[in-house]
């Protein structure tokens, strides 16, 4: 991945972060902003056929964790120097609560993006996000003994699976 997509992709995580702890002021605590990535990926695969987030998923004991964004967050609340040395819209705080310091960049999202991401968030207000991303996807990996979970799993639990997972296979050809 060149420097500039990669510098785009934590750009966009710090971003999302902000973005959902604005809008999950109820719930704007690590795991839930972590499980807004995972569903509103899965949400936006399934009827976009893209990732918003382009993540890897680690299939961990309480569900469905993207990788760079955990690692992006630590560093955030060690005080950390972050990629590209990036400076984050949010500040963590105490009983792992999530506080955006700034309006979040809408810049580097799309319509879809967004739409995606607000489903999720409202979703959240009466459902709990992590008994939802505790999905066939998530079991399999568990069951199984995988670290990450590839993207074939994840796709292959949509609806849409089978021309989802052909899109991906010839997306570059």
């Amino acid at each position: 991945m060149s420097t500039s997509v990669e510098r785009e992709k934590f750009q966009r995580m710090l971003e999302a972060f902000a973005y959902i702890a604005q809008c999950c002021s109820h719930k704007s605590n690590l795991y839930n902003v972590l499980k807004v990535f995972y569903l509103a990926d899965k949400l936006h695969m399934e009827r976009h056929g893209r990732f918003i987030f382009n993540e890897r998923y680690a299939a961990m004991k309480k569900g469905p964790v993207p990788s760079d964004a955990y690692n992006l967050m630590k560093a955030i609340r060690r005080n950390e120097n972050l990629p590209f040395d990036l400076i984050s819209p949010v500040t963590y705080e105490g009983n792992h609560e999530i506080v955006a310091k700034r309006e979040f960049d809408d810049s580097l999202f799309s319509d879809s993006d967004l739409e995606c991401i607000d489903e999720i968030v409202e979703v959240s207000k009466t459902q709990d996000l992590g008994e939802l991303s505790h999905d066939n996807a998530w079991k399999n990996c568990m069951r199984n003994g995988q670290h990450f979970m590839p993207e074939q799993e994840i796709i292959g639990i949509l609806h849409n699976a089978d021309l989802l997972l052909n899109l991906q296979e010839n997306r570059f050809q």
